[in-house]
Protein backbone atom coordinates (compact mmCIF):
# COMPACT_ATOMS: atom_id res chain seq x y z
CA UNK A 1 0.00 0.00 0.00
CA UNK A 2 1.25 3.50 -0.84
CA UNK A 3 2.81 5.21 2.17
CA UNK A 4 1.55 8.70 3.00
CA UNK A 5 3.76 10.90 5.20
CA UNK A 6 3.72 14.34 3.55
CA UNK A 7 0.45 15.93 2.42
CA UNK A 8 0.11 18.85 0.00
CA UNK A 9 -2.99 21.06 0.04
CA UNK A 10 -3.83 23.41 -2.84
CA UNK A 11 -6.02 26.21 -1.52
CA UNK A 12 -5.74 27.08 2.17
CA UNK A 13 -9.11 28.69 2.83
CA UNK A 14 -11.66 27.52 5.41
CA UNK A 15 -11.87 23.95 4.10
CA UNK A 16 -8.26 23.46 3.05
CA UNK A 17 -6.96 24.80 6.35
CA UNK A 18 -9.28 22.55 8.39
CA UNK A 19 -8.06 19.54 6.37
CA UNK A 20 -4.45 20.64 6.88
CA UNK A 21 -4.79 21.14 10.64
CA UNK A 22 -6.52 17.79 10.94
CA UNK A 23 -3.67 16.07 9.06
CA UNK A 24 -0.91 17.86 10.99
CA UNK A 25 -2.61 16.98 14.29
CA UNK A 26 -2.60 13.35 13.13
CA UNK A 27 1.17 13.32 12.53
CA UNK A 28 1.42 14.23 8.83
CA UNK A 29 3.76 16.91 7.48
CA UNK A 30 1.64 19.44 5.53
CA UNK A 31 2.72 21.80 2.73
CA UNK A 32 0.00 24.14 1.51
CA UNK A 33 0.00 26.11 -1.75
CA UNK A 34 -1.48 29.59 -2.13
CA UNK A 35 -1.36 32.15 -4.95
CA UNK A 36 1.45 34.36 -3.65
CA UNK A 37 3.82 34.84 -0.70
CA UNK A 38 1.57 37.43 0.93
CA UNK A 39 -1.39 35.04 0.95
CA UNK A 40 0.82 32.22 2.25
CA UNK A 41 1.77 34.34 5.27
CA UNK A 42 -1.79 35.62 5.81
CA UNK A 43 -3.35 32.15 5.62
CA UNK A 44 -0.73 30.67 7.95
CA UNK A 45 -1.29 33.43 10.52
CA UNK A 46 -5.07 33.17 10.30
CA UNK A 47 -5.73 29.45 9.98
CA UNK A 48 -2.73 27.94 11.77
CA UNK A 49 -1.22 30.39 14.27
CA UNK A 50 -4.44 32.15 15.39
CA UNK A 51 -6.57 28.99 15.27
CA UNK A 52 -4.13 27.03 17.44
CA UNK A 53 -3.67 29.94 19.88
CA UNK A 54 -7.45 29.92 20.41
CA UNK A 55 -7.32 26.21 21.22
CA UNK A 56 -4.58 26.85 23.79
CA UNK A 57 -6.59 29.71 25.31
CA UNK A 58 -9.60 27.39 25.69
CA UNK A 59 -7.45 24.71 27.30
CA UNK A 60 -7.95 22.29 24.40
CA UNK A 61 -4.20 21.90 23.79
CA UNK A 62 -0.94 22.82 25.50
CA UNK A 63 1.53 25.40 24.13
CA UNK A 64 3.92 22.50 23.42
CA UNK A 65 1.25 20.69 21.37
CA UNK A 66 0.52 23.92 19.51
CA UNK A 67 4.20 24.34 18.59
CA UNK A 68 4.38 20.73 17.45
CA UNK A 69 1.32 20.98 15.16
CA UNK A 70 2.28 24.43 13.82
CA UNK A 71 5.78 23.12 13.07
CA UNK A 72 4.29 20.38 10.87
CA UNK A 73 2.73 22.95 8.51
CA UNK A 74 4.49 25.14 5.96
CA UNK A 75 3.27 27.15 2.97
CA UNK A 76 4.47 27.97 -0.52
CA UNK A 77 3.43 29.93 -3.58
CA UNK A 78 5.29 27.55 -5.91
CA UNK A 79 3.93 24.22 -7.19
CA UNK A 80 7.50 22.83 -7.33
CA UNK A 81 7.64 22.84 -3.53
CA UNK A 82 4.91 20.16 -3.52
CA UNK A 83 7.28 17.68 -5.19
CA UNK A 84 8.00 15.77 -1.91
CA UNK A 85 4.28 15.15 -1.24
CA UNK A 86 2.90 11.60 -1.16
CA UNK A 87 -0.69 12.90 -1.31
CA UNK A 88 -2.00 16.20 -2.72
CA UNK A 89 -5.50 17.39 -1.83
CA UNK A 90 -7.01 20.08 -4.06
CA UNK A 91 -9.33 22.35 -2.02
CA UNK A 92 -9.69 25.35 -4.36
CA UNK A 93 -12.95 27.19 -5.09
CA UNK A 94 -15.64 25.28 -7.03
CA UNK A 95 -14.67 26.23 -10.59
CA UNK A 96 -14.12 23.29 -12.91
CA UNK A 97 -11.67 25.00 -15.28
CA UNK A 98 -9.55 26.15 -12.33
CA UNK A 99 -9.45 22.67 -10.80
CA UNK A 100 -8.55 21.02 -14.12
CA UNK A 101 -5.67 23.51 -14.54
CA UNK A 102 -4.46 22.83 -10.98
CA UNK A 103 -4.17 19.11 -11.73
CA UNK A 104 -2.28 19.85 -14.98
CA UNK A 105 0.16 22.01 -13.00
CA UNK A 106 0.53 19.35 -10.29
CA UNK A 107 1.09 16.62 -12.87
CA UNK A 108 4.07 18.56 -14.24
CA UNK A 109 5.94 18.80 -10.91
CA UNK A 110 4.84 15.94 -8.64
CA UNK A 111 6.16 12.40 -8.48
CA UNK A 112 4.41 10.01 -10.89
CA UNK A 113 3.28 7.89 -7.93
CA UNK A 114 1.97 10.79 -5.79
CA UNK A 115 -1.74 10.37 -5.06
CA UNK A 116 -3.89 13.27 -6.30
CA UNK A 117 -7.38 13.91 -4.97
CA UNK A 118 -10.03 16.61 -5.14
CA UNK A 119 -12.21 17.77 -2.27
CA UNK A 120 -14.89 18.91 -4.75
CA UNK A 121 -18.48 18.47 -3.69
CA UNK A 122 -19.88 19.15 -7.17
CA UNK A 123 -17.77 17.85 -10.05
CA UNK A 124 -17.13 14.34 -11.31
CA UNK A 125 -13.63 13.19 -10.35
CA UNK A 126 -13.11 11.56 -13.75
CA UNK A 127 -13.56 14.94 -15.50
CA UNK A 128 -11.26 16.82 -13.13
CA UNK A 129 -8.51 14.22 -13.54
CA UNK A 130 -8.75 13.77 -17.33
CA UNK A 131 -5.31 15.30 -17.96
CA UNK A 132 -3.43 13.55 -15.12
CA UNK A 133 -0.86 10.95 -16.18
CA UNK A 134 -1.24 7.61 -14.41
CA UNK A 135 -4.91 8.19 -13.42
CA UNK A 136 -4.80 5.06 -11.23
CA UNK A 137 -3.45 7.37 -8.49
CA UNK A 138 -6.41 9.79 -8.65
CA UNK A 139 -9.59 9.85 -6.57
CA UNK A 140 -11.87 12.11 -4.56
CA UNK A 141 -11.58 12.81 -0.85
CA UNK A 142 -14.73 14.70 0.09
CA UNK A 143 -14.65 16.25 3.56
CA UNK A 144 -17.84 17.71 5.03
CA UNK A 145 -18.16 21.20 6.46
CA UNK A 146 -16.96 22.04 9.04
CA UNK A 147 -14.07 19.67 8.30
CA UNK A 148 -12.50 20.10 11.74
CA UNK A 149 -15.71 18.83 13.41
CA UNK A 150 -17.65 16.73 10.88
CA UNK A 151 -16.13 13.26 10.93
CA UNK A 152 -17.38 11.92 7.59
CA UNK A 153 -15.11 11.61 4.54
CA UNK A 154 -16.33 10.14 1.24
CA UNK A 155 -13.48 8.26 -0.47
CA UNK A 156 -14.49 8.43 -4.12
CA UNK A 157 -13.30 5.94 -6.72
CA UNK A 158 -13.42 6.91 -10.33
CA UNK A 159 -13.21 4.16 -12.99
CA UNK A 160 -9.39 4.24 -13.09
CA UNK A 161 -8.64 4.54 -9.35
CA UNK A 162 -6.44 1.61 -8.30
CA UNK A 163 -7.10 -0.64 -5.32
CA UNK A 164 -3.80 0.52 -3.80
CA UNK A 165 -4.79 4.20 -4.07
CA UNK A 166 -8.21 3.52 -2.58
CA UNK A 167 -6.76 1.50 0.33
CA UNK A 168 -4.17 4.22 1.07
CA UNK A 169 -6.88 6.91 1.19
CA UNK A 170 -9.15 4.85 3.46
CA UNK A 171 -6.20 4.33 5.85
CA UNK A 172 -5.31 8.05 5.66
CA UNK A 173 -8.87 9.08 6.58
CA UNK A 174 -8.95 6.64 9.50
CA UNK A 175 -5.60 7.90 10.85
CA UNK A 176 -7.10 11.41 10.69
CA UNK A 177 -9.83 10.12 13.07
CA UNK A 178 -12.44 10.38 10.34
CA UNK A 179 -15.24 7.97 9.35
CA UNK A 180 -14.54 7.03 5.70
CA UNK A 181 -17.15 5.50 3.39
CA UNK A 182 -16.53 4.03 -0.07
CA UNK A 183 -18.33 5.88 -2.87
CA UNK A 184 -18.32 5.52 -6.66
CA UNK A 185 -17.85 8.64 -8.81
CA UNK A 186 -21.38 10.04 -9.28
CA UNK A 187 -22.89 13.57 -9.39
CA UNK A 188 -22.80 14.87 -5.82
CA UNK A 189 -21.40 11.45 -4.71
CA UNK A 190 -23.57 9.78 -1.99
CA UNK A 191 -24.62 12.13 0.82
CA UNK A 192 -25.27 15.33 -1.13
CA UNK A 193 -27.81 13.83 -3.57
CA UNK A 194 -29.92 12.89 -0.55
CA UNK A 195 -29.50 16.12 1.39
CA UNK A 196 -29.82 18.50 -1.58
CA UNK A 197 -33.04 16.89 -2.80
CA UNK A 198 -34.36 17.05 0.79
CA UNK A 199 -34.03 20.81 1.06
CA UNK A 200 -35.20 21.35 -2.52
CA UNK A 201 -38.37 19.42 -1.73
CA UNK A 202 -38.92 21.33 1.52
CA UNK A 203 -38.21 24.77 0.01
CA UNK A 204 -40.73 24.15 -2.79
CA UNK A 205 -43.56 24.24 -0.20
CA UNK A 206 -42.83 27.77 1.07
CA UNK A 207 -45.83 29.99 0.42
CA UNK A 208 -49.23 30.94 1.86
CA UNK A 209 -49.90 27.51 3.40
CA UNK A 210 -46.45 26.77 4.79
CA UNK A 211 -44.05 29.28 6.34
CA UNK A 212 -40.37 28.61 7.05
CA UNK A 213 -40.96 27.98 10.76
CA UNK A 214 -43.51 25.25 9.96
CA UNK A 215 -41.24 23.54 7.42
CA UNK A 216 -38.32 23.65 9.87
CA UNK A 217 -40.54 21.96 12.47
CA UNK A 218 -41.80 19.32 10.02
CA UNK A 219 -38.23 18.35 9.11
CA UNK A 220 -37.28 18.10 12.80
CA UNK A 221 -40.24 15.84 13.54
CA UNK A 222 -39.86 13.72 10.37
CA UNK A 223 -36.14 13.08 10.86
CA UNK A 224 -35.91 13.18 14.65
CA UNK A 225 -33.25 15.91 14.61
CA UNK A 226 -32.55 18.83 16.91
CA UNK A 227 -31.88 21.27 14.07
CA UNK A 228 -34.03 21.01 10.96
CA UNK A 229 -33.23 21.32 7.29
CA UNK A 230 -34.04 25.04 7.02
CA UNK A 231 -31.54 25.73 9.84
CA UNK A 232 -28.87 23.60 8.14
CA UNK A 233 -29.36 25.51 4.87
CA UNK A 234 -28.69 28.77 6.70
CA UNK A 235 -25.51 27.28 8.16
CA UNK A 236 -24.33 26.07 4.76
CA UNK A 237 -25.18 29.39 3.08
CA UNK A 238 -28.09 29.78 0.66
CA UNK A 239 -25.68 30.59 -2.17
CA UNK A 240 -24.03 27.20 -1.75
CA UNK A 241 -27.45 25.53 -1.48
CA UNK A 242 -28.81 27.22 -4.61
CA UNK A 243 -25.79 26.48 -6.82
CA UNK A 244 -25.67 22.86 -5.61
CA UNK A 245 -29.37 22.48 -6.45
CA UNK A 246 -28.82 23.85 -9.95
CA UNK A 247 -25.83 21.56 -10.48
CA UNK A 248 -27.63 18.41 -9.31
CA UNK A 249 -30.68 19.19 -11.45
CA UNK A 250 -28.44 19.77 -14.49
CA UNK A 251 -26.66 16.45 -13.93
CA UNK A 252 -29.61 14.18 -13.16
CA UNK A 253 -33.00 15.62 -14.19
CA UNK A 254 -32.92 14.06 -17.67
CA UNK A 255 -31.42 10.73 -16.61
CA UNK A 256 -33.09 7.49 -15.48
CA UNK A 257 -32.74 8.77 -11.89
CA UNK A 258 -34.41 12.17 -12.28
CA UNK A 259 -34.11 15.07 -9.83
CA UNK A 260 -36.41 17.82 -8.49
CA UNK A 261 -36.72 21.18 -10.23
CA UNK A 262 -34.86 24.03 -8.51
CA UNK A 263 -37.46 25.81 -6.34
CA UNK A 264 -38.14 29.46 -7.23
CA UNK A 265 -38.40 30.10 -3.49
CA UNK A 266 -34.75 29.10 -2.97
CA UNK A 267 -33.57 31.26 -5.89
CA UNK A 268 -35.48 34.32 -4.64
CA UNK A 269 -34.23 33.91 -1.07
CA UNK A 270 -30.61 33.43 -2.20
CA UNK A 271 -30.82 36.54 -4.40
CA UNK A 272 -32.25 38.56 -1.48
CA UNK A 273 -28.99 37.99 0.41
CA UNK A 274 -30.88 36.96 3.54
CA UNK A 275 -31.03 33.56 5.28
CA UNK A 276 -34.33 31.81 5.90
CA UNK A 277 -36.25 33.47 8.74
CA UNK A 278 -36.85 30.54 11.08
CA UNK A 279 -39.26 32.63 13.16
CA UNK A 280 -41.46 33.99 10.38
CA UNK A 281 -44.76 33.23 12.08
CA UNK A 282 -46.71 30.58 13.96
CA UNK A 283 -45.93 26.90 13.44
CA UNK A 284 -48.91 25.16 11.80
CA UNK A 285 -50.27 22.17 13.72
CA UNK A 286 -52.89 20.73 11.35
CA UNK A 287 -51.85 17.03 11.06
CA UNK A 288 -53.17 16.76 7.48
CA UNK A 289 -51.11 19.74 6.33
CA UNK A 290 -48.00 18.47 8.10
CA UNK A 291 -48.37 14.96 6.65
CA UNK A 292 -48.39 16.28 3.07
CA UNK A 293 -44.89 17.74 3.48
CA UNK A 294 -43.60 14.91 5.68
CA UNK A 295 -44.65 12.32 3.09
CA UNK A 296 -42.97 14.16 0.21
CA UNK A 297 -39.81 14.80 2.24
CA UNK A 298 -39.40 11.18 3.30
CA UNK A 299 -40.48 9.94 -0.13
CA UNK A 300 -37.74 11.95 -1.84
CA UNK A 301 -35.13 10.69 0.66
CA UNK A 302 -36.18 7.07 0.10
CA UNK A 303 -36.32 7.44 -3.70
CA UNK A 304 -32.89 8.97 -4.28
CA UNK A 305 -31.30 6.65 -1.69
CA UNK A 306 -32.67 3.61 -3.52
CA UNK A 307 -31.38 4.94 -6.85
CA UNK A 308 -27.90 5.32 -5.31
CA UNK A 309 -27.94 1.66 -4.27
CA UNK A 310 -29.20 0.50 -7.69
CA UNK A 311 -26.40 2.49 -9.39
CA UNK A 312 -23.83 0.84 -7.03
CA UNK A 313 -22.71 4.32 -5.93
CA UNK A 314 -22.59 3.22 -2.29
CA UNK A 315 -23.69 0.28 -0.14
CA UNK A 316 -26.84 0.59 2.03
CA UNK A 317 -24.66 0.17 5.13
CA UNK A 318 -22.24 2.94 4.09
CA UNK A 319 -25.00 5.35 3.04
CA UNK A 320 -26.70 4.76 6.37
CA UNK A 321 -23.42 5.38 8.24
CA UNK A 322 -22.60 8.41 6.10
CA UNK A 323 -25.94 10.15 6.59
CA UNK A 324 -26.00 9.52 10.34
CA UNK A 325 -22.39 10.80 10.63
CA UNK A 326 -22.47 13.80 8.28
CA UNK A 327 -26.04 15.00 8.81
CA UNK A 328 -26.52 13.81 12.43
CA UNK A 329 -29.81 12.06 11.61
CA UNK A 330 -30.56 9.38 14.25
CA UNK A 331 -31.60 6.98 11.48
CA UNK A 332 -30.58 6.77 7.85
CA UNK A 333 -33.05 6.19 5.00
CA UNK A 334 -32.97 2.39 5.11
CA UNK A 335 -33.47 2.13 8.87
CA UNK A 336 -36.36 4.60 8.50
CA UNK A 337 -37.93 2.47 5.76
CA UNK A 338 -37.49 -0.73 7.77
CA UNK A 339 -39.02 0.89 10.86
CA UNK A 340 -42.15 2.19 9.10
CA UNK A 341 -42.47 -0.91 6.93
CA UNK A 342 -41.71 -1.27 3.22
CA UNK A 343 -45.39 -1.06 2.28
CA UNK A 344 -45.59 2.49 3.67
CA UNK A 345 -42.15 3.35 2.22
CA UNK A 346 -43.37 2.16 -1.20
CA UNK A 347 -46.41 4.44 -0.90
CA UNK A 348 -44.18 7.44 -0.19
CA UNK A 349 -41.84 6.60 -3.09
CA UNK A 350 -44.84 6.33 -5.42
CA UNK A 351 -46.12 9.75 -4.26
CA UNK A 352 -42.71 11.31 -4.96
CA UNK A 353 -42.42 9.75 -8.41
CA UNK A 354 -45.97 10.84 -9.32
CA UNK A 355 -45.00 14.43 -8.40
CA UNK A 356 -42.41 14.30 -11.22
CA UNK A 357 -39.39 14.76 -8.94
CA UNK A 358 -37.75 11.41 -9.66
CA UNK A 359 -38.01 8.35 -11.88
CA UNK A 360 -39.22 5.14 -10.22
CA UNK A 361 -36.40 2.93 -8.85
CA UNK A 362 -36.58 -0.66 -10.11
CA UNK A 363 -36.62 -1.91 -6.51
CA UNK A 364 -40.09 -0.41 -6.07
CA UNK A 365 -41.25 -0.99 -9.65
CA UNK A 366 -41.20 -4.72 -8.87
CA UNK A 367 -43.66 -4.35 -5.98
CA UNK A 368 -43.07 -4.02 -2.25
CA UNK A 369 -39.45 -5.01 -1.53
CA UNK A 370 -38.11 -6.95 1.44
CA UNK A 371 -36.64 -4.98 4.37
CA UNK A 372 -33.13 -3.63 3.75
CA UNK A 373 -30.25 -5.68 5.09
CA UNK A 374 -28.10 -3.48 7.29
Amino acid sequence: MAKIETVGIVGFGVMGAAIGLNAASSGYRVIFKELNDELVRAMYDRWVKSALEKRVAKGKMTPQEMDQVAGMISGTANYRDLAPCDLIIEAAVEKMDLKIQIFKDLDAVCRPDAIMVSNTSTFLIEKLMASVSNPARTAGLHYFFPANINRLVEVIRQKKTSDETFAALMAFAEKNRKVPIAVKDFPGFAINPVFISSYMMLDSFIGETYNVATLENISKLALGVRFGIMWVQNGSGLGTCYHAAVSMNDYLADTDVGYPAVPDQLKVQFESGNPWNLEDGPVADDPKLLDVVRDRLLGSIFTISTHLIEKSVVSPKDLELGICTALAWPKGPFAMMNTMGLKEAARLVKLTVESGAFKLPQTFADGIPSPWEL
